[in-house]
């Protein structure tokens, strides 16, 4: 009886901690946003920040992801430092601001 009661006690937990474990994984769409952040965020012109909080959500989210996703997740990364390169102030300000305020909660969980 004892034995009935545990395994039923941990099915119940596994049952409810599942859909909790599987929140945590991002979306194609906020990867690829992610390597966006990651591009401004390594982008000289933009002034120094802090990488190594994104670098590792990407790297903890790269697995398993289709080959399309990563290149498109590349390509934004890449367009994000180009587009960086060639900002005026205005620009540079918006950039810079995105980089900052929208990106932060892809780290903040």
């Amino acid at each position: 009886m004892r034995i009935a009661t545990v395994l039923f006690a941990a099915a119940s937990l596994a049952a409810v901690a599942a859909p909790a474990l599987a929140a945590e994984r991002l979306t194609d769409a906020q990867f690829i946003q992610a390597n966006r952040c990651l591009g401004l965020t390594e982008a000289k012109t933009l002034g120094e920040a802090d990488p190594a909080a994104l670098k590792q959500v990407i790297k903890d989210q790269r697995a398993g992801r289709h080959t399309y996703t990563s290149d498109r997740a590349d390509a934004a990364r890449n367009d994000a430092k180009r587009a960086a390169s060639k900002a005026d102030e205005t620009a540079k300000a918006a950039l810079i601001e995105e980089r900052d305020v929208t990106c932060k909660g892809l780290t903040a969980s």
